[in-house]
């Protein structure tokens, strides 16, 4: 038995040099196969991509250097999501195909006729490319070729991440303001001072009745976290209003709609009507001063201070 000893160590040494020899050669062929970029279009140049998906199509155009929606110029972009468009998938590198062959395409649905979605990048000459992405084998991957072109490539990328919805483009916090110190309404008026929030003309208080400060910070929150769930599809007409000022006195103007137990909030600074959940218009759109008061203490201290009229 121990005779073979030296044999078998022998075997396995041979073992591991063979084994690294073919790690080796195989690293060494990675680093060999040549790396290209899947858009043959100067990727600094584009200056349109378009997103296409069954019938539906969405088009982002660059300007001054920013990128914005077409036809939804005012509309805030989620950067991540934008760069995920604008850099990531502009700017992939791709090696050997999966395949080269046109029967292929139908199978990976890569064919005009069938194809998950297509992406159009325009530079600024007119100069156009198409990628076809079609199937997705395994999670964050997908296959995609260009149009002009048989080869298939599986890149690292999800069809998710290019939706045609414009709903899932826009930053859902673009109407909330980073600071208020000043509130306008038709059932209460507000204004902080150094004293922090007192009641403006013509808003008063009973004389049993004090300032509820941590229901009016509860609302300031509700204005500065706003957060919208999509458009709105429909003409609205407001059915109240409430004007806000920040700590850099800019104005702005909330207008505010229901329609069929559809909820509804504009500002004056944005062209578009943007759909809230009903909770979260009753919180901010139904006002009442009593929501901001509450009973005066029992030694009968008065809280509440109305500002006279400058």
């Amino acid at each position: 038995m121990n005779k073979h000893i030296p044999l078998l160590s022998a075997f396995f040494v041979l073992q591991l040099v063979i084994a690294g020899f073919l790690f080796s050669a195989n690293s060494a062929m990675d680093e060999a196969i040549e790396q290209k970029p899947l858009l043959t279009i100067n990727t600094d140049a584009i200056k349109k991509i378009k997103i296409i998906e069954d019938d539906e199509q969405l088009t982002f155009i660059q300007k001054d250097n920013q990128w914005q929606l077409d036809g939804y110029s005012a509309l805030v972009l989620q950067k991540n999501k934008l760069s995920a468009l604008t850099s990531e998938l502009a700017n992939l590198h791709v090696s050997w195909p999966v395949t080269r062959t046109t029967s292929s395409h139908e199978r990976f649905n890569l064919t005009q006729d069938n194809v998950e979605k297509q992406v159009i990048f325009s530079d600024d000459n007119g100069n156009e490319q198409v990628l076809l992405l079609g199937k997705s084998p395994s999670y964050k991957q997908l296959y995609v070729r260009d149009v002009t072109d048989n080869d298939v490539y599986s890149i690292k990328f999800s069809t998710y991440q290019l939706s045609s919805d414009v709903n899932n483009w826009f930053d859902r916090s673009m109407l909330s303001i980073d600071s208020i110190n000043k509130i306008s309404h038709s059932q209460v008026n507000l204004a902080k001072t150094d004293e922090g929030w007192q009641l403006l003309p013509p808003s008063k208080l009973d004389k049993q009745q004090a300032l509820d400060t941590t229901s009016i910070e509860n609302f300031i929150n509700q204005l500065t976290s706003l957060s919208v769930t999509g458009l709105a599809s429909e003409t609205l007409q407001a059915t109240n209003t409430l004007t806000v000022r920040n700590d850099q006195d800019e104005k702005f103007v909330y207008s505010f709609a229901e329609n069929s137990d559809n909820y509804f909030v504009k500002r004056d600074d944005i062209d578009y009507w943007f759909t809230l959940p009903k909770f979260k218009f009753e919180q901010i759109a139904q006002l009442s001063l009593n929501q901001f008061t509450l009973a005066k203490n029992s030694d009968g201290e008065d809280k509440a201070t109305t500002l006279s009229d400058e």
